[in-house]
């Protein structure tokens, strides 16, 4: 079951309060001009943790939440999404989009999934693989949301993508897209952060923490010139991946930040 929140939240803090949110687990965030709403499943919420953050913006009285069994995340979506540019030959759009004439296009429909292409670190992720040669590459997406890496992928000519998540959101949200970008090359898991085989190309947008957990698996499902990008962290949290990857003899090829967050590109040393 996943939990409703409504934060009444001033303008000024709207952006990054939305980051923290969005780094502590919430799901979903949209912002209908009165107020935030967020989403986040029940097991995974820390209320400790969140009062914590609330009280550091001084919203602690300016809260509610409910459970929400079937919540319509495209209704709620639809008032405030608009679609994004990634450089200058990609574009994510809704169904209800004009389309535009660009290399590669991108239609999505989220449910309760992140990876919109509006978040910093997806977007960051995104612009990554435009500036990769995908060209028949074996590609992880892990911790997949709505799909939106994995279809890029296919797009730039990826032989073949696996992409996982742990959420059954997540995974109808992203076979979902999948049909609507008319995608053959890409087989869809719900698993929690197991996989099998071997990949040129490992793409996870998940948070530091993870990242951190799972760096030793990929290092190990890597190919030879294997290419790792990390990325759902703060700039302040490179050090910290870097150094767990330079034991696994992971190398850093680039860093890129966007509003205090960062992305990480690392490649095998093997």
């Amino acid at each position: 079951m996943y939990l409703e929140f409504k934060i009444f939240c001033p303008d000024e803090l709207k952006e990054v309060f939305q980051a923290e949110l969005m780094y502590n687990g919430f799901e979903g965030l949209w912002d209908n001009k009165e107020c935030l709403y967020g989403y986040i499943q029940e097991d995974e919420l820390d209320m400790d943790g969140l009062k914590e953050i609330l009280g550091r913006y001084d919203l602690i009285e300016s809260y509610s939440f409910k459970p929400v069994e079937n919540l319509n995340w495209n209704e709620s979506w639809e008032q405030s999404f608009e679609p994004i540019r990634i450089g200058d030959h990609c574009i994510i759009r809704a169904s209800f989009h004009k389309p535009e004439d660009l290399k590669y296009e991108i239609i999505i429909t989220p449910k309760m999934s992140f990876g919109t292409g509006h978040h910093e670190t997806t977007y960051m992720m995104a612009a990554a693989i435009l500036d990769l040669d995908m060209q028949n590459k074996i590609v992880l997406d892990m911790g997949c949301g709505s799909g939106v890496l994995a279809i890029l992928s296919e797009k730039k000519g990826a032989k073949s993508v696996l992409a996982i998540d742990h959420d059954n959101w997540a995974i109808s949200n992203t076979e979902e897209n999948l049909l609507s970008n008319n995608c053959t090359r890409i087989s869809v898991l719900k698993r929690d952060g197991k996989f099998q085989g071997n990949f040129d190309v490992i793409l996870s947008n998940i948070n530091r923490n993870i990242n951190l957990e799972m760096i030793p698996l990929y290092a190990e499902a890597l190919n030879k010139k294997g290419i790792l990008l990390l990325s759902g962290f703060y700039h302040h949290d490179v050090n910290a991946i870097e150094n767990k990857a330079q034991e696994y003899r992971l190398r850093v090829n680039k860093v890129q930040t966007r509003n205090d967050w960062a992305c990480i590109e690392l490649t095998n040393e093997i």
